[in-house]
Parts: C-alpha cells; structure tokens; sequence
C-alpha cells in the first residue's frame, strides 16, 4: 500500500476518535506515512493534504522523496510545534493527536490549546504491526541479508580471532550485500562475555572452550531484521553448555509451535520461560522472549509476561530465549518470524548446531 493509503487509514482512526488532526514528530512513523526518511514534523488534517515541514538541510531529499500527495513545506530552521500551529486555522487546532512530544512540549501545547491533545501513539503501532506486502519484501530482503552474515560469521569464527575481527567481517558483508546499516551494534560476545545478554564493547580473542554469542540484524530500504546464534569453539562442550543450549533450543521450538492468529504473546513467553524452569534455568533467563521488528529493530508486540498484545496475521516477530550463566556463559538463539493465520514463517536461516564445524 502506497504511504497515501496509510494516511487515510489514520484519518479514519482520527474522526472515529472525534480527533480534528495529528501532529507526528517520530521519524520512523514519518517515513511510515510518506516515504520521507529524515526529520521532520508531519501535520495531518482531516482534509486536505497533509503538511510535511523541514529545515533547508532535509528539503532536497523530502522533495526526492514525496509523491503529489503530501505538501511539503520549507522552514527557515528546524521545524518549531508552536510556529506551526500559528499558522493552522482554530478549526483544525481544536482537537489534536499527538505520537511523539517531549515533556516541555506537551505542557507547552497544552497550555495553549486548552488540554486537547491526546496521544495516538497506540493507535498508529496497532496500523504499524500489521505489515503489509511491500514491507514484507524488504523485510524478507533484510532477512536474507542478516542469514547470509550469520552463515559467515560461523565460518570466520575460532580460536585466535578476536572479536572485533568477527564483527568487522560481518559490517563487510551486510554492506557487500546491499545492507544500509546495521540494525543495532553487533553483538559478538565470547567466553565470559556471553553471559552479558547484550554483550560489552571489546576486544577479546576468542578461546578454546568459548561459547560465542552473535547477535546481528540489518537495516534495507528502511526495514530491519533480528537474529542470533550461539557457536562453541573446541572439540566438544562441556555437559552444562550443552544442557542449556538443549533446553534453549526446546524453548524456541515450544514457543514457536503455538505462535499462531489469536495467541496472546504472554502465553508464548510462558511457555518458553516454563521450559527453560524445567531444565533449572528459569532464573537465568533474563529478558523478554521476544518483539516486534519493522521500521524499528523493537517495536510492538512485545512477547514477555506482561503484555497483552495478541498475534494477528502479517505481524513480525521474534522469538529469542536465552540463558545467562554469570561468569561462566550465555546461550540465545533468535530468527525473525512472519505470523500466518496457523503458525509462523521463518524468515531468517542458519545452523542451529552448537559446535562450529
């Protein structure tokens, strides 16, 4: 769907609200809305265009990046709420959502508009969460690109390369193969490092008997994508690794097996989080069990034990149980899924063997 469609699917949600217009300040939905990826402040009216203001530094790439359904207005700095809204007839003023402000310019809004701003930020993640095909193409492309990267990083990683060498080789590729960026800093986290379930910056060499955690997701065409594996470097692991790394694995098939339309995301955590307890490592498990991918590396559903969202089909998750052993190492093992109507699609794909080949 074209950005305009999106758009006019958030003016519905906005006269059922009995809203008289949007002002939408995070990149990410901008780009969502018009295909504009920049800063930028985005009014959106009931009727007429929407108005999409930017300093002279992003107005050649807006005017690049527009279709005719968008105006696009030049402001001589930084776009500013309140010289906006001066400008804006009182009709269109009187009744504001808002996904993104900052504290100051809430109070200050506010204030000046007599309380009648409310946030739609639920409102447009619940548009957000729902890929459509096109977003699924270039999510399907950035999976392809973070498979092909994890497959390297298996093939360069032993004993005597430090770190910093595995996570350069896979900056190379992911560029090679027409990434944008990364996603999120690389994870390469080896030894003691790995129990540390975002890792630490640094420089180790990998050793013998190391368990290495590898956590890398790419940026193409303004989507991304998520994945993680765990490699050991030796002849063969020590009984507790590879315990974990089995209960670890379990997790992720359970989840995965009963992640379909109508499933609250809690439940899947649970039953992850119970199969990990069963093996003894319920309290070694120290993150949610997972989250949304889009635009953002993490946005919703959120898949821990207090959420509430429930999967419906075209989402994209991730499901990523891990087991964190202070010290001594960690084990997470991670893929992007697409949600269908009676399971999951697994978009990204690497060995789940433990020992490195």
């Amino acid at each position: 769907m074209p950005p305009a469609g999106r758009v006019k699917k958030l003016i519905e949600v906005l006269r059922e609200d009995g809203l008289t217009g949007a002002i939408i300040r995070s990149d990410a939905n901008i780009f969502y809305l018009t295909g504009y990826r920049g800063s930028g402040l985005l009014f959106i009216p009931l009727d007429g265009l929407p108005l999409l203001y930017v300093s002279p530094l992003y107005y050649e790439l807006a005017e690049e990046s527009l279709s005719g359904d968008v105006q696009l207005v030049k402001l001589d700095q930084q776009p500013v709420i309140d010289r906006i809204l001066d400008g804006l007839p009182d009709s269109v003023k009187a009744r504001l959502g808002y996904d993104s402000l900052s504290a100051e310019d809430y109070i200050r809004l506010s204030e000046r508009l007599g309380g009648s701003i409310i946030s739609i930020s639920d409102r447009l993640w619940k548009l957000r969460m729902i890929k459509e095909e096109d977003e699924l193409e270039k999510i399907r492309r950035a999976c392809e690109i973070s498979s092909r990267c994890m497959e390297l990083a298996s093939e360069i990683i032993s004993e005597g390369v430090t770190e910093a060498e595995v996570k350069a080789e896979i900056l190379k590729e992911m560029m090679t193969l027409g990434g944008e960026k990364p996603a999120f800093d690389i994870i390469v986290a080896s030894g003691p490092n790995s129990s540390k379930p975002h890792g630490v910056p640094g420089n180790r060499t990998i050793e013998s008997g190391d368990i290495v955690v590898v956590d890398l997701g790419v940026v193409y065409e303004g989507y991304c994508s998520d994945m993680t594996r765990s490699f050991y470097v030796g002849d063969k692991p020590e009984e507790e690794m590879i315990r974990a790394y089995e209960a670890v694995v379990e997790a992720k098939k359970e989840a995965e097996e009963m992640a379909k339309l109508g499933v609250k995301t809690a439940e899947l955590y649970e039953k992850a989080y119970e199969r990990l307890a069963s093996a003894g490592y319920g309290e070694h498990f120290l993150h949610g069990l997972g989250h949304g991918v889009g635009i953002e590396i993490h946005e919703p559903p959120r898949l821990k034990r207090e959420a509430d969202e429930i999967l419906s089909e075209g989402m994209v998750i991730t499901i990523e149980p891990g087991v964190y052993l202070p010290k001594k190492f960690g084990i997470r093992i991670e893929d992007t899924l697409l949600v269908l109507r009676d399971g999951v699609e697994k978009l990204t794909s690497a060995s789940y063997e433990l020992t490195l080949p």
